[in-house]
């Protein structure tokens, strides 16, 4: 459409919308609610550097299967030897402190990751994000890990503390998707 008409095609749509109800939503509100829920983003969360099991997505391989699929052998030898990184999500403890992306997490005082995406999350009150982390032992990166640390994120030179999960902070059972 011509440029000159963006406006009225706009009002036009958002009008007929309306009954179904539809609102506006801008690209860093569904960042924040995909990170509130988990859901990662090609390019910052998923890209070639990381494998299914690290990034909690081996739902989305064939494995319970007899499929062949290209690196099924590299993806079987991952999950029998456990995560030695993976993605997790990041709550701030404290509201007031925001994050980017890009940031340092540390566990017990020690780097062990970095914030690849993360926003501002308006239902859980506070900045999250998703970090990949390892264990700098060269163990998994399992529950056990987790739940046996201290973590702070480093923003902008001031470490703040957080929590970390392997679960979304929001819904995360999904029951609220399964309504």
């Amino acid at each position: 459409m011509p440029p000159e008409f963006a406006i009225g095609v706009y009002q036009s749509l958002f009008e007929a919308g309306t009954e179904f109800g539809l609102v506006n939503a801008a690209y860093y509100a569904i960042n924040s609610l995909r990170l509130e829920k988990g859901y990662r983003a090609f390019g910052t969360d998923l890209t070639p550097d990381y494998n299914p099991v690290e990034a909690g997505s081996l739902f989305a391989t064939k494995l319970k299967t007899d499929i062949p699929f290209v690196g099924r052998q590299a993806v079987e030898k991952a999950k029998a030897d456990g995560p030695h990184r993976r993605l997790v999500s990041v709550v701030l403890m404290d509201p007031d402190v925001m994050m980017w992306g890009g940031e340092l997490v540390l566990r017990n005082g020690s780097a062990v990751g970095q914030v690849t995406s993360a926003a501002w999350g308006a239902t859980v009150g506070s900045a999250i994000g998703l970090a990949y982390l390892r264990d700098p032992d060269g163990g998994t990166v399992d529950a056990a890990f987790l739940a046996g640390g201290d973590f702070e994120v480093n923003v902008g030179g001031l470490r703040t503390p957080a929590t970390v999960g392997l679960k979304p902070p929001y819904d995360p059972s999904s029951l609220r998707v399964k309504q």
